[in-house]
C-alpha cells in the first residue's frame, strides 16, 4: 500500500474554476473600491448624515482581505498563492506611498498587509495539519481493514477445511464451487465487490454439515429417506452459524438457499424464481455442476457432454435459466474439462 501523502488538487471540477474565478473578481473590485474611496475627497449624504468618501476604505480593505482567507480556506495551495502573491505585489506600492509621497495614511494598510500575510500562512498551514491528519485516519482505517478482511478470510478458510476434513468424498467442493460462482458472477458483469461477496458466500454455502454426523456425510451409496432429511437440514444449520456475522449477512444467504430449486421444488423454504436470493441461485449451479463433475462414493465423474445436458435440461426447472446458460458457456469454452475435481480435490 502506497501511504505517501499527496495533496488532493483543489480545483477539481468547472464549478471549481468559477468559483475560484467568482473570488478573485470580488477580490478586485474591493481592492479597486478601497483604492478609489481612499483617495477620493467626496462628501457622502445619506438621509440626515454626510460620511466622506474614505470612511468606506476601511470596509472594501477589510472585505478584500476577507475574501482572499476564502480563497485559502477552499481551494488550499491554489489560493494560497494567489493570495500571497497578491499581498506581496502589495508592499512596493505601499512602500512608494510612504517614502515617496510622504503618505503616512499608508501606513496602517502596510501592517494590515502584513497581519493579512500572517493570517493566511497560519490556515494554510492550519489546513494542511488537518489534511494530513485525514488522511493518516483513512490510511489507518484501511489498512484496519485489510486486516479484518485477511482474518475474514483466513477464518473462512479454516470453517472450509474442517468441512473437508469431514467430509471424505467432496474434498475441494467448496473451493471449486467457490470460483465457479465467481466465474458466473464475472460473466454477469458483477462489480469486484460483488465477485468478492459471490465467491466467500459460496466457499462456506456447505458449513452447515459440520453438524451432521459424519457416518450419514461420508456413508457409501444412496441415503436412507431418513438419512435425507438429516442432510436436508444443513442449509438451515448453515445459516444458524453464518447469521451471527453481522457484517457480511450475504454469507448466511447462500448458504440458507443454495438448494432451493427455481420451480419452487428445493429446500428448506421451497421458494421459487426471483423470491430465491441471487447469490444462492447462482452458488445453486455451481453447485449442481460440482456434484456432477467431481467423484463420490458410488461413481467417477460424470463426463462433460452429460454435465452440460443436466444443466441444459434444469435451467428453468432447477436452475435460474440466465445462470444456467451462462454455466453452458463455461463448458463450452472449457474444451478440456479442466473445471471438475482433480486428484488434489483442486481446480487446475
Amino acid at each position: 500500500m502506497n501511504t505517501e501523502y499527496k495533496e488532493k488538487p483543489a480545483v477539481e471540477n468547472k464549478t471549481s474554476y468559477v468559483g475560484y474565478a467568482l473570488l478573485l473578481i470580488l477580490y478586485l473590485v474591493a481592492a479597486v473600491l478601497a483604492s478609489l474611496t481612499a483617495q477620493s475627497r467626496n462628501i457622502l449624504t445619506v438621509g440626515q448624515y454626510t460620511l466622506p468618501a474614505n470612511t468606506f476604505t476601511a470596509v472594501f480593505s477589510s472585505f478584500a482581505n476577507i475574501l482572499l482567507f476564502f480563497l485559502v480556506v477552499l481551494y488550499r495551495k491554489p489560493g494560497f498563492i494567489t493570495s500571497l502573491i497578491i499581498l506581496i505585489l502589495q508592499f512596493p506600492m505601499i512602500v512608494i506611498g510612504i517614502v515617496s509621497r510622504h503618505n503616512l495614511a499608508s501606513i496602517p494598510g502596510l501592517f494590515t498587509n502584513v497581519f493579512t500575510i500572517t493570517a493566511i500562512v497560519l490556515i494554510y498551514r492550519s489546513g494542511r495539519r488537518i489534511e494530513e491528519y485525514r488522511t493518516k485516519e483513512i490510511l489507518h482505517l484501511k489498512e484496519q481493514q485489510l486486516i479484518s478482511q485477511r482474518l475474514f478470510e483466513q477464518t473462512a478458510t479454516a470453517l472450509v477445511n474442517a468441512i473437508d476434513a469431514k467430509d471424505t468424498y467432496s474434498h475441494g467442493h467448496s473451493l471449486r464451487v467457490a470460483r465457479y460462482s465467481e466465474k458466473i458472477a464475472e460473466m454477469l458483469g458483477k462489480s469486484e465487490e460483488e465477485c468478492y461477496k459471490i465467491y466467500y458466500a459460496a466457499l462456506l454455502h456447505d458449513v452447515g454439515k459440520i453438524g451432521i454426523d459424519e457416518r450419514i456425510i461420508n456413508k457409501d451409496g444412496k441415503l436412507t429417506k431418513e438419512e435425507y432429511e438429516i442432510i436436508k437440514q444443513h442449509p438451515i444449520m448453515g445459516n444458524q452459524i453464518l447469521s451471527s456475522i453481522n457484517e457480511y449477512p450475504y454469507l448466511s444467504i447462500g448458504a440458507h438457499y443454495h438448494h432451493e430449486r427455481y420451480d419452487g421444488k428445493g429446500y428448506p423454504d421451497g421458494l421459487k424464481a426471483g423470491e430465491i436470493p441471487e447469490i444462492a441461485r447462482i452458488i445453486s449451479v455451481a453447485d449442481a455442476y460440482d456434484a456432477m463433475s467431481s467423484n463420490r462414493s458410488y461413481r467417477t465423474a460424470i463426463p462433460q457432454h452429460i454435465v452440460r445436458e443436466e444443466i441444459a435440461k434444469g435451467a428453468g426447472t432447477q436452475f435460474d435459466p440466465v445462470f444456467a446458460d451462462i454455466m453452458l458457456r463455461l463448458i463450452d469454452l472449457d474444451t478440456e474439462y479442466q473445471m471438475k475435481e482433480k486428484k488434489s480435490g483442486q481446480l487446475s
